[in-house]
């Protein structure tokens, strides 16, 4: 439930927040809607007492008077409630000061971190993975249509090599694991924000539960209305699925926007004080990484307009693509402050008083885009793929050739 006393005291600050998000909410109504729905609930809670009153006096004639009084109040407590969460769920959540104002295009690049590769001709990830036999594109378009792929030999090995890694890099530094459901419920997929504006990304069954887009639902569902320690770190592997809806002619070719992928993603769950350090502490995690796997990229902080609904405050890093000659994003680490925890109702403890949670999200790696990166960035002039030191320890080969 969004704090509409916080609201109504500072709508101003409200009002420029959902300007810069591009977001078109009609907050005054918001405002009303709310001011209607305490009021109501005090008449209801004030009712309540007087039928427990009657109750005790044995009073039956006050009580069902009361009670019928009640029945109405109830009635329409629960279809002022109903219209307000419709409406609240389109509220996105605000940006943070810092955080620039514009678009996808207007991003602020916070600075680079090793020199693109110099390479003669290079050749993508598609053309490599083919010659190499370690892809297959068009078997997977064959099984289940476009942005579908199979992953061969010694691909698949590089995946969970990968996946390795990382799980030591991320157990090193307290995270605790998790490999949960890839299939949740509409309570849960909506904690998020994955049900209002990105509904349409979101596979849907028969069975009214929705495939996963990211184990960032998962984890965040793990603690729906419960009152929590805080710090908690996870890090969960799981298949991803997104329809990809709104991409059609981005990324079309190869496997770096795809239907399905597996990644590793990082969750916290912080106290709100804590939250800000706890953002670049999520973000230097998938610096290291990108570092020991020696792909060059550049951190980028997302512009108010460009920010998912759930978001405050996102850095990307973007790596580089030699055949693009451009860098692309491969990994997202955003802090979501209290948005998620209020529609999950996730607590902590702070001073004997129960206050929400701030919640963050953080790439640690996603296979497909991250393998065409590795690929590109490590491919020799003989057409092999050299194998970066820190993930010989988990192969038996260091090239692929």
């Amino acid at each position: 439930m969004l704090d509409f006393k916080a609201i109504t005291n500072n709508l101003d600050e409200w009002d420029r927040g959902l300007k810069r998000k591009g977001a078109k909410v009609d907050i005054d109504k918001l405002v009303q809607l709310g001011g209607e729905y305490a009021k109501l609930l005090q008449t209801v809670e004030t009712l309540r007492a007087d039928k427990n009153a009657a109750a005790k006096a044995k009073d039956i004639e006050a009580g069902k008077k009361i009670g019928k009084d009640l029945e109405k109040q109830e009635k329409e407590l629960d279809e002022l409630a109903e219209k307000l969460e419709k409406l609240s769920e389109e509220v996105p959540n605000l940006p943070l000061a810092d955080v620039p104002d514009g678009g996808e295009e207007d991003g602020k690049v916070l600075g680079q971190n090793g020199k693109p590769v110099e390479i003669k001709n290079p050749k993508d990830h598609i053309t490599l993975g083919s010659a190499l036999n370690i892809l297959d594109i068009e078997g997977g378009a064959k099984v289940s249509g476009a942005r579908f792929y199979f992953l061969k030999n010694q691909a698949v090995q590089l995946e969970f090599a990968l996946v390795n890694f990382v799980l030591e890099v991320l157990g090193k530094k307290g995270f605790e694991f998790l490999l949960g459901p890839q299939l949740l419920n509409e309570k849960a997929m909506n904690a998020g924000g994955y049900l209002g504006k990105a509904k349409d990304e979101v596979y849907k069954t028969q069975d009214d539960l929705y495939l996963i887009g990211t184990s960032e639902q998962s984890m965040l569902a793990y603690h729906l209305d419960e009152t929590i320690e805080v710090p908690k770190r996870y890090a969960s592997f799981s298949t991803c699925f997104r329809r990809e809806a709104g991409s059609y002619g981005k990324d079309v070719k190869g496997i770096i926007r795809t239907h399905q992928f597996d990644k590793v993603e990082m969750f916290s769950f912080v106290a709100p004080e804590n939250s800000e350090k706890e953002h670049e502490f999520l973000v230097a995690i998938e610096e290291e990484i990108l570092q020991a796997l020696e792909i060059p990229y550049q951190k980028v902080m997302l512009a108010a307009g460009d920010l998912s609904m759930a978001s405050a405050k996102t850095i990307d890093l973007e790596s580089w693509i030699p055949s693009q000659k451009r860098y692309r994003e491969t990994h997202s680490c955003s802090n979501c402050t209290d948005w998620q925890a209020r529609r999950g109702n996730v607590r902590y403890k702070k001073d004997g008083k129960s206050e929400f949670v701030h919640t963050l999200n953080g790439t640690a790696i996603a296979i497909g885009r991250l393998l065409a990166v590795l690929w590109e960035n490590h491919q020799q002039e003989d057409g092999s793929i050299r194998i970066p030191k820190a993930l010989e320890p988990y192969l038996g080969f260091n090239e692929i050739k």
